[in-house]
């Protein structure tokens, strides 16, 4: 039986604060495994969101380290890419981000880079959970006073701006920082770039990151965008690693609309030379065929940043990313960031001096597509391997030649994920009832 992952998801672990694995005793332990899965670990960076659970987590991480001589040093609210940037550059074994990114408030979780400010690998992952479950020891949690190392992100700032020609971009924005990582850099870069900044949720109290803001509600940076009469509006999500961008007119910028607007501009300068996209089997067909005509390779994965960076190290491919917002550009660490993406747009908004909705017009006829997540009562693997959805797939694949469809299981949150799309809308229609109530019926609802 191959190895499974208990405790990591696609994206770190993340789960309700008190509720197991979001304990202090866990973290603990997971700070002990995580310095004794690799000989001669010395010093580890920790990054926090907004969130109020961030400073018990903090401790517990702490006393973790303590316990067997490790140094950790705290750099307070950060974005994941920032931590990131600062566990290479500045040369850690590791870095830590708490947070739980989209998630509200109540939850909380923990993404880990290495030395080279990736990732860890599923197999590195399996290695600490095994270690950590090994583990016969008995916390010492004490209330430790937690002084943060001040760092003033010009460095970040510096690898980000020389990446462009154009670092005075004197346009509008509306900035929706979800009350999350960015609230206080994100308005102070844009305004020193030259940006006129209107800012929104970026008053974090510790239990409104992502609450009715941010990139899980993309409506609002829409309508905000329109009211402030912004050139462009940019919302990001609580630890900023991906961002949705609306145009001046309320329309909004997916992942694929992202790409293609970058690919379509850079892809013939040399220091971006673009002849291949990493992307998940969720982009949108007409975006697909987009891609075909200019010759340009698409890789196709699965839905998670994990396996777009997987799919991008395997075929040397230097631009990735997924409809949700997640931008993966390989000369970044290999970490989506939000922050970076919007200044790719604003620079072709800059270079071609158009207005966003002009840039994006007629890119590529997007299919219809729906999404849908279902809580289920039963572990949802069970729905998907079940006989009579294999039965019922297969039905769809010969009555329906031009649907496509993904069915799958949540890796952050405890849901059944379906995603339909055809060019004929009632077929996507069609094709959701169906799949949503044999969903249902499997379910015992």
């Amino acid at each position: 039986m191959k190895n499974e992952k208990k405790y990591f998801g696609t994206d770190g672990i993340r789960g309700k604060v008190g509720s197991f694995p979001i304990t202090q005793t866990f973290f603990f332990k997971l700070a002990v495994s995580l310095a004794s899965s690799k000989k001669n670990i010395k010093k580890i960076i920790i990054g926090k969101d907004t969130r109020l659970s961030c400073s018990l987590l903090e401790n517990a991480l702490l006393n973790g380290f303590d316990s067997i001589k490790i140094k950790s040093d705290f750099i307070g609210v950060v974005s994941t890419p920032i931590l990131s940037f600062y566990t290479k550059l500045l040369k850690y074994d590791y870095g830590i981000m708490i947070s739980a990114s989209h998630n509200p408030y109540h939850d909380n979780g923990i993404k880990i880079f290495k030395k080279n400010g990736e990732k860890l690998s599923d197999s590195e992952e399996i290695k600490i959970e095994k270690i950590l479950d090994s583990l016969n020891i008995k916390p010492n949690l004490r209330k430790k006073k937690i002084i943060n190392k001040v760092l003033n992100f010009e460095s970040y700032k510096k690898a980000i701006l020389k990446k462009f020609t154009q670092n005075n971009l004197k346009i509008r924005i509306a900035l929706d920082c979800a009350n999350g990582s960015v609230s206080q850099i994100a308005p102070q870069f844009f305004k020193e770039i030259g940006c006129d900044v209107v800012e929104f949720s970026s008053k974090p109290n510790g239990i409104n990151i992502n609450k009715n803001c941010g990139a899980m509600y993309p409506k609002k940076i829409a309508r905000l965008t329109r009211q402030s009469k912004s050139d462009i509006g940019l919302s990001f999500d609580g630890d900023a690693d991906r961002v949705i961008i609306s145009d001046e007119k309320g329309q909004l910028l997916n992942g694929d609309t992202i790409i293609a607007t970058i690919v379509k501009y850079y892809r013939l300068k040399k220091k971006f030379k673009i002849n291949a996209i990493v992307s998940t089997y969720m982009c949108n067909v007409g975006f697909r065929e987009f891609l075909k005509k200019l010759k340009i390779a698409l890789h196709l994965t699965k839905v998670g940043d994990r396996y777009v960076i997987q799919k991008m190290k395997q075929t040397n491919v230097k631009l990735g990313g997924e409809q949700s917002g997640h931008i993966i550009f390989s000369d970044n660490g290999y970490c989506g960031d939000g922050i970076l993406t919007a200044i790719f747009i604003i620079n072709v908004m800059s270079m071609q001096k158009v207005k966003l909705s002009k840039l994006t017009e007629n890119l590529f006829f997007k299919n219809f597509q729906q999404l849908i997540n279902m809580k289920t009562k039963i572990d949802s693997e069970k729905i998907i391997k079940h006989s009579k959805m294999k039965k019922l797939l297969e039905i769809i694949k010969v009555k329906y030649k031009k649907v496509d469809y993904l069915i799958r299981k949540s890796g952050t949150e405890n849901l059944l994920r379906i995603m339909v799309q055809s060019k004929n809308k009632s077929e996507v229609r069609e094709v959701l009832k169906v799949l949503t109530n044999l969903v249902k019926k499997l379910d015992g609802k």
